[in-house]
């Protein structure tokens, strides 16, 4: 069979190849990310060529390139990232906390306003807070796009699958008034995809309750009293205060506190004294105030370098997130690990140790022994 050879690979012009299929990291944030910056290159293009005569310099072939013809691949562009967004989101957000079987739900359906029934439906359903304020900024772009456009077929095609004209009930779309709403739209889509990253960080840590999630679970355990002062009569009201404030009842509020008796970073607001790292207390203020050279460090046993080097490891970002005080344990267990294998780990992590101490003292702020920095004169 003859072929016209349209998507073959560039053999010349290498750097001039799109990367596709298994070909990269490709995957529903590759083809969002693609419709909407296709999208505002389209909108940015038609209106440069009103704004300026010399912009206009069109290939041959597209002659017919103006604000009538434009408005179609630029709203189905615009359309089709919508869609791409809310079921991509969807799937992250059920993810997170829920975990119900909704993919195919997603799959069987381009209806923008039934898949913004079940995100917002999943969003009660994982009661995240810092999910739900974005429901009110959505809301009227998504509304928008279902009366105009449910099913993705409006922009595609002239007319429907009954013969009926789309669009007889609309004369003009402006170019430059969508151009600024879409931006718009684009800024807050923007900032939810930067929030689910974190939350999908902070979620894979699985610190959180029905109703609570770890920075709510934080926070409630910054408002309760040190644990010497729990058999007063004031902590009954204590705890009443924080049903109410924290919208939990009596038995998440037991489950919460449970979380936080045990919680490496957490319980250390409840038990100010408490301790936990393999390194004595004297030891790590000792190195945090420069006392040992790197053969004495050679000297510390595998438990107290891993100690240390999980530490220093929860001060430094990852490649897509941070790490938590709940990593304390993994960390520790791997880098032991690590020097059960190769002892020579084991120094060269004490040499990093020694030049990243501001980076120890980092690590400590983050697992929540600051006042113990404090009460040594480390700052």
């Amino acid at each position: 069979m003859k072929t016209a050879n349209l998507f073959q690979g560039e053999k010349k012009l290498r750097n001039l190849n799109a990367c596709v299929g298994e070909n990269g990291w490709t995957g529903m944030t590759t083809y969002m990310d693609g419709y909407q910056s296709a999208t505002l290159i389209m909108l940015e293009s038609i209106l440069s060529s009103y704004d300026d005569s010399s912009a206009n310099d069109l290939p041959t072939n597209a002659s017919y390139w103006d604000l009538d013809t434009s408005i179609y691949p630029i709203v189905f562009s615009a359309r089709h990232f919508i869609e791409l967004f809310l079921k991509h989101k969807i799937h992250l957000i059920n993810h997170l906390k829920v975990k119900k079987n909704i993919d195919d739900k997603l799959t069987k359906t381009h209806d923008i306003g039934k898949l913004w029934i079940i995100f917002k439906e999943i969003v009660i359903e994982t009661n995240e807070l810092r999910i739900t304020e974005f429901i009110s900024l959505l809301d009227p772009f998504i509304q928008d796009f279902s009366k105009i456009d449910s099913t993705g077929e409006t922009f595609r095609y002239p007319y429907s699958t009954r013969n009926d004209k789309h669009l007889k009930d609309i004369s003009v779309i402006g170019i430059n008034n969508f151009y600024e709403k879409f931006n718009e739209l684009s800024e807050i889509t923007n900032s939810f995809n930067s929030l689910i990253v974190s939350l999908k960080h902070e979620y894979r840590v699985k610190t959180f309750t029905k109703n609570m999630s770890r920075v709510q679970i934080r926070n409630l355990a910054q408002r309760l009293p040190i644990f010497e002062k729990w058999t007063d009569e004031s902590f009954t009201q204590i705890k009443s205060d924080l049903k109410q404030e924290f919208n939990i009842s009596a038995n998440e509020l037991t489950k919460v506190i449970e979380i936080i008796k045990s919680h490496i970073e957490f319980k250390r607001y409840i038990y100010p004294n408490t301790y936990d790292l393999q390194i004595s207390e004297t030891k790590l203020i000792q190195l945090l105030k420069n006392y040992y050279s790197k053969h004495a460090l050679y000297g510390f046993t595998d438990e107290e370098i891993a100690s240390v080097r999980a530490i220093i490891e929860i001060s430094i970002p990852m490649m897509d997130g941070n790490y938590y005080s709940e990593d304390y344990s993994f960390l520790y267990e791997d880098f032991l690990k690590g020097y059960q294998l190769n002892s020579f780990e084991k120094e060269t992590d004490a040499d990093f140790i020694l030049v990243n101490l501001h980076r120890l003292k980092k690590g400590l702020i983050e697992i929540n022994y600051r006042g113990l920095l404090d009460s040594n004169g480390i700052f």
